[in-house]
């Protein structure tokens, strides 16, 4: 359903006046078109209207009406869409409730039994999940297992109750941890990729939780074989869910982590390489302040500490030695082991940097630093150990884009300087939001990384001064420090130099530069009032926006400097302003 069937389906009801006949089944067709909508663009406002009209039509089809049924399925598949959208408990609630309506009024022999059945039962897993209910999950399984006895071999809908099936074995293996619950997720996993070939639009998400639970074997059972499926059908999954689909960092991390778990075993160098490949494309997926950063982070860490171990036990003659003469599995359980890990294989690369230079080991090594100091956010024990770890690392990439060499910006180095990029953003972010000084004062030193990283010459120079500029001002505003104000003035001033006229980062700067020099002159005016022995006879003058305006329009921007007060100080004079007055 598109817009287009939306209009359409509206133009419709809006010619069914309420008493008309028919008006149920107008109200009902806009709000399953808006619920399809909603699948598809994710946008809540079609959702609650949805819900809106089928609470309407059910009004209209009180208990016995042949469609109440309908209405009550759909408006129970309405409320648990918003629920996986907004995780609002009573809409799952109230799904639950009207799913058993549902049922109640399709009594046995009733040809919509089969789904009403299955969407019972899935409401109910997804209660287990949320409140770990067991008696939820197993009378999920219950109605499921009744649910396919009316779907026989060859029904169109018989995957749907065999995978059903296998989600609530999967989990009760997760709670109960009963072999046969597992085994039995398998099998039935198996049974849904048999009658759905590949072109089957769920084919993937199958492939998926199979793979999933295959891992699960191999970690309980130790069966390599187990094993090598599961990374042969994550493979297949990803194929299926391209750059932009919704479900692909799933994918990513569980190929990634399948790859790890072979290599821990079998000690397999491709699989250790490919595996922290996937696990930085999976980082670059979501950038700093994402619900699942924090997880890709995790992932890639357990790689690259694999890594770091690999390259102790394999000396630099190159002899080699084996991988299992030391321990290589580490336990990364929480973000502090990731961080650590991190900033240990950064101190590993700048060593091996400052022994043999090459840049590729620096860049690297900045772009590791900088996952470990998102992980250590001020006020963390160890923050300041990773800022300063950085800031080394940061200015010796500097000084060589300084002398001009090396001076490209690597695909390493332009991640470093995007991941710092979102990171000083998030921490700006939580400042307004928390009015914590440490994440504004953290947020300003990782733009100043950012300048020296992207100095000028780069395309976004003008934009990260500017960004800079504004963050100073928020410093001012809390702490009264004219230093913060003749920084951004000063930045501003470079940005205007570096910008062309008519470019929305000329007009920004040259605006935010018009109100540092008002506050500018505000805190001048203020300063030699309290240094008077006597009170002011004129009223502190607030200088007028356009006054300013009309400064920088006849000023070039290298003239305006924070050593050019006492020659424009007569714009405090309220009687010298007038020669500045637009005409």
């Amino acid at each position: 359903m598109d817009s287009t069937d939306v209009s359409r389906k509206r133009a419709q009801l809006e010619g069914c006046h309420p008493g008309d006949d028919g008006r149920d089944v107008a109200l009902h067709n806009l709000a399953v078109a808006l619920y399809d909508r909603f699948q598809t663009e994710r946008k809540v406002d079609d959702v609650n209207e949805a819900i809106t009209l089928h609470r309407a039509a059910l009004e209209l089809r009180p208990s016995g009406h042949l469609q109440r049924s309908l209405s009550l399925r759909w408006l129970g598949l309405s409320l648990f869409g918003r629920y996986d959208s907004q995780g609002l408990v009573a809409d799952l609630e109230e799904a639950v409730t009207l799913g058993r309506a549902a049922l109640k009024a399709c009594p046995q022999g009733h040809d919509d039994r089969g789904p009403r059945l299955h969407t019972l039962a899935h409401y109910l897993w997804k209660r287990f999940e949320k409140h770990d209910k067991m008696y939820d999950l197993d009378e999920a399984i219950e109605l499921h297992r009744v649910a396919l006895e009316l779907r026989p071999s060859g029904h169109p809908h018989r995957y749907l109750s065999l995978h059903g099936l296998a989600l609530c074995f999967s989990s009760r293996y997760d709670n109960q941890g009963v072999v046969s619950d597992l085994e039995e997720a398998v099998t039935l996993g198996r049974a849904v990729l048999e009658i759905c070939p590949p072109g089957h639009r769920d084919r993937a998400t199958f492939l998926y939780n199979l793979a999933y639970d295959l891992r699960r074997r191999f970690k309980k059972r130790a069966m390599m074989h187990s094993l090598d499926e599961a990374i042969e059908l994550h493979r297949e999954a990803l194929a299926l869910r391209p750059s932009g689909h919704l479900h692909r960092l799933s994918s990513l991390q569980e190929l990634a982590i399948c790859l790890l778990d072979r290599y821990d075993d079998q000690g397999l160098v491709a699989d250790l390489h490919e595996a922290i490949t996937l696990g930085r494309a999976g980082v670059e997926l979501h950038p700093p302040g994402h619900s699942r950063r924090a997880e890709c982070l995790r992932t890639l860490s357990r790689g690259i500490w694999a890594m770091s171990q690999r390259q102790v036990l394999m000396p630099e003659s190159g002899r080699a030695t084996s991988v299992h003469q030391a321990p290589l599995r580490r336990h990364l359980t929480n973000n502090a082991d990731a961080a650590s890990t991190f900033h240990e294989f950064s101190l590993h690369l700048w060593d091996k940097f400052r022994k043999q230079p090459a840049i590729a080991d620096l860049d690297e090594a900045i772009c590791l630093a900088t996952y470990s100091l998102e992980l250590r956010l001020p006020k963390h024990s160890d923050y300041a150990v990773s800022v300063d770890q950085l800031a080394v690392l940061v200015k010796e990439r500097s000084q060589r884009i300084d002398q001009g060499t090396n001076s490209n910006e690597s695909v390493m180095l332009g991640q470093a300087a995007d991941n710092l990029c979102a990171l000083r953003n998030c921490l700006r972010d939580r400042f307004r939001n928390q009015h914590a000084i440490d994440d504004l004062n953290a947020a300003i030193t990782l733009h100043r990384y950012v300048l020296q990283l992207r100095p000028a010459g780069h395309a976004s120079h003008p934009s990260y001064l500017h960004d800079l500029a504004l963050c100073l001002v928020q410093r001012f505003h809390e702490t009264a420090s004219v230093g913060d104000l003749d920084e951004a003035i000063s930045l501003e001033q470079n940005a205007l130099e570096l910008s062309v006229p008519g470019d929305p980062i000329y007009e920004a700067s040259k605006d935010s530069l018009a109100t540092c020099l008002q506050m500018k002159i505000s805190a001048h005016i203020s300063q030699a009032s309290q240094a008077s022995s006597t009170p002011p006879v004129v009223q502190k003058p607030r200088l007028p926006k356009l006054s300013i305006m009309s400064f920088l329009k006849r000023s070039k921007p290298h003239q305006i400097t924070t050593q050019t007060w006492k020659s424009s100080s007569t714009l405090c004079d309220p009687d010298a302003q007038s020669k500045y007055k637009e005409i």
